[in-house]
């Protein structure tokens, strides 16, 4: 219950308010206008309006408006085809299946784009709806469709201007709050530990903080590359934001290496006066990552004092523990450089924010050859192929979506394109993540058809519930970003009572029941396609993720012994070739493997015998990367000494444990003990190796349990 509250406060904490106010007044202002100038047809421009708000990828407003404005271009497209064409089933049904596909197909440019795929494929099944009887019905509908579009583009880029490194800016302080939650969640656990927590203890506590943190990182060094193209003007600030995005990486990885260190030496630790003193300084830290997070002016005195004196707290607290709190845990030493290097690093982000003289210069632009709209048609005809798996869901998409129109046409079906417009949001690439979302769709459409009723009930006049949809709008735009259900009941709220406005003859508790049977039809239709259309191979599916994570595990432990045993590093290998960057690819593999045991998990209809040995195989490797954090921290052994040699033999061993190559047999267990003479060479190596060899060995026996069991 504790870790559900924290994760909803931390979601409301990250939202943008502002700017979900800004799409809120954006698509409620045209409901207003229909009441007052009694014009039902602008509540077809306030969804457009609504769709492009809620298409806005964010970022430089170049890349904002293009896509907004494509947005409302193709959507204008699609609302003249389907309406045009909604008298005429044989060929309404063609055009469904060729637009929806389409629009399922932008996925593979993106996840922005995939969100526009999707609502310009809702776009079309919604427009064959509406009351279009002749061409120049249509042609007016698609007008006041682009006009919402276009009105949503010039507020956005005119009026009500957003700053092109805000949500770069917002990423990052995301990342340093997130810093906050991983060292708040270690000083909670570690003070209420109890002998009898064990690995798994700390693993339910450290493994969704990782997730969430590199997950937070990968954002925002998204969105600062989209800066740092989009806006050369701006390039000192974005790379003063990655500078201090990379500085939150590197005390990402301490945190992990603390944690790694807390786990192993916990039993030891625990119920000294030493372990209240390591609690109270990650407390303390995390109070430092908060300000750093909260710093939103460079100029403003209070602020620079309020970092200063939490930094000097910390640096107090690290006082304490290297004095007394040492004197009765001198294991604490293996910590101590950690947290120092937090402080150091905490320190540096203090003085680029504050003192703009030792700010990093920067780097000369590089020139990009391939324009993005080539290299996004190029990646659309990689993928148009049965063998991709994006073009399959992609014909998934306009599959389920042609049968959903196809039967609310054939039965009349009154306000049958809430159906078609649940199963197209719905419908997701794997079975498991689509039985999810219906679930979180109905609940949420049930229960915001049941919020709608009863606030028309209230609500008196047109003008009264064209000004309740703003509120709600805003719930939406907010919402959005902190559960789907949630989000889903004010969505289905706002969408009653614009349907309300656009035909106010039709009661709205009425309009809330016909959209609540139309959600649960689309949600069952749904089910029905992912599982029947080419329904993903799961098991095999993680199989594959599995074996790329334990290959990139492999190459980062490898490099590691390498980089430790002192071997010259090669001058020509990329960003991705480096400690850091192995790492990276190691921990976003490990994600990706995790996300596919969910989604086998979730799925309904199938359960996979090797469950268990992934969870324990993600485990391992989670296990090996966080010891690999304390060992990069470690000094290098001299390269020419024979420790240095059999460190480089050692890393060999464990690679080759972790993924066998060449069909070669694995080593044998005994090969994967430190060899003594690394120890008495450097004690300091001997820990993480050690941990790491241990993980080596649990993911052979894994391996050998796997492999024998389709024998059995």
């Amino acid at each position: 219950m504790t870790n559900l509250l924290s994760g909803w406060r931390a979601a409301l904490r990250n939202v943008l308010w502002l700017d979900a106010l800004q799409a809120a007044a954006i698509s409620a202002a045209p409901v207003i206008l229909a009441v007052l100038a009694h014009e039902p047809r602008l509540g077809w421009t306030a969804i457009a309006a609504f769709w492009a708000c809620f298409g806005d990828p964010g970022g430089p407003l170049r890349q904002r408006a293009s896509s907004m404005l494509a947005l409302g271009l193709i959507g204008a497209l699609f609302c003249f085809l389907a309406s045009a064409s909604a008298g005429h089933l044989w060929l309404l049904l063609p055009l469904t299946f060729v637009c929806c596909t389409f629009g399922g197909l932008l996925r593979v440019l993106g996840p922005a784009a995939a969100i526009v795929g999707t609502l310009l494929s809702a776009g079309f099944v919604v427009a064959a709806e509406l009351p279009a009887p002749t061409l120049a019905d249509s042609l007016s509908y698609t007008l006041f469709f682009l006009g919402g579009a276009v009105w949503a583009v010039l507020m956005t880029a005119l009026v009500w201007r957003r700053r092109p490194w805000k949500d770069a800016t917002h990423a990052v302080a995301h990342c340093y709050r997130g810093l906050a939650d991983f060292a708040d969640a270690l000083a909670r656990m570690y003070s209420g530990l109890t002998p009898a927590g064990g690995p798994q203890a700390w693993t339910a506590v450290t493994k969704p903080q990782r997730s969430a943190q590199r997950a937070l990182i990968e954002a925002a060094r998204t969105r600062i590359r989209e800066v740092q193209d989009a806006r050369p003007s701006r390039r000192a600030r974005a790379h003063q934001l990655m500078y201090l995005l990379d500085s939150a990486e590197d005390s990402f990885i301490a945190l992990v290496a603390a944690a790694d260190l807390l786990e192993s030496n916990a039993p030891r630790w625990l119920g000294r006066g030493a372990g209240a003193h390591l609690s109270h300084a990650l407390h303390r830290y995390a109070s430092v990552c908060n300000a750093i997070a909260s710093t939103s002016d460079v100029n403003d005195a209070k602020q620079a004092e309020c970092l200063r004196e939490r930094l000097a707290h910390y640096s107090a607290g690290l006082h304490d523990l290297r004095g007394g709190a040492m004197a009765y845990a001198p294991e604490l030493a293996s910590i101590v450089p950690v947290l120092d290097r937090m402080l150091h690093t905490a320190q540096a982000v203090m003085q680029t924010l504050f003192d703009q003289s030792d700010a990093p210069a920067a780097p000369a632009q590089s020139s990009r050859s391939v324009s993005r709209a080539r290299q996004a048609w190029r990646t659309l005809r990689q993928n148009l192929g049965v063998e991709s798996d994006a073009f399959r869901h992609a014909l998934r998409v306009g599959i389920g979506a042609t049968i959903a129109v196809a039967l609310s046409k054939t039965f009349a079906v009154n306000h049958g394109y809430w159906m078609s417009l649940t199963l197209v949001f719905i419908l997701q690439p794997y079975f498991a993540t689509t039985w999810q979302r219906t679930v979180e769709r109905v609940i949420g459409s049930v229960a915001g058809a049941i919020g709608a009723s009863l606030l028309g009930l209230l609500l008196s006049t047109p003008l009264s519930v064209a000004l309740a949809v703003l509120p709600i709008a805003l719930g939406t735009f907010a919402a959005r970003t902190i559960h789907y259900a949630l989000f889903t009941f004010f969505l289905t709220s706002q969408f009653v009572l614009v349907s309300h406005i656009q035909q106010p003859d039709i009661y709205e508790p009425m309009l809330a029941a016909l959209r609540a049977f139309n959600s649960v039809l689309g949600g069952i239709l749904a089910l029905l396609v992912g599982f029947l259309v080419w329904p993903e191979k799961e098991p095999r599916q993680l199989a594959g993720a599995l074996t790329r994570a334990l290959d990139r595990h492999a190459a980062y432990a490898l490099a590691l012994a390498r980089e430790k045993s002192g071997a010259a590093q090669d001058q020509e290998q990329g960003a991705e070739s480096g400690i850091v960057g192995l790492r990276r690819l190691a921990c976003l593999s490990a994600d990706n493997a995790e996300a596919s045991l969910q989604r086998l998990q979730q799925n309904p209809v199938h359960r996979e015998r090797n469950v268990d040995t992934a969870v324990n195989l993600l485990n391992a490797m989670r296990r090996i990367t966080a010891a690999g954090t304390v060992l990069e921290i470690q000094p290098a052994l001299p390269p020419d000494s024979a420790a240095a040699s059999a460190l480089r033999d050692f890393g060999l061993t464990l690679a080759h444990a972790l993924h066998p190559q060449d069909d070669a047999p694995p080593p044998h267990p005994r090969q994967l003990a430190v060899p003594g003479i690394i120890a008495t060479a450097e004690p300091a190596l001997a820990g993480p190796l050690d941990r790491i060899a241990q993980q080596a060995r649990q993911v052979r026996q894994l391996r050998d349990r796997i492999e024998k069991q389709p024998a059995a």
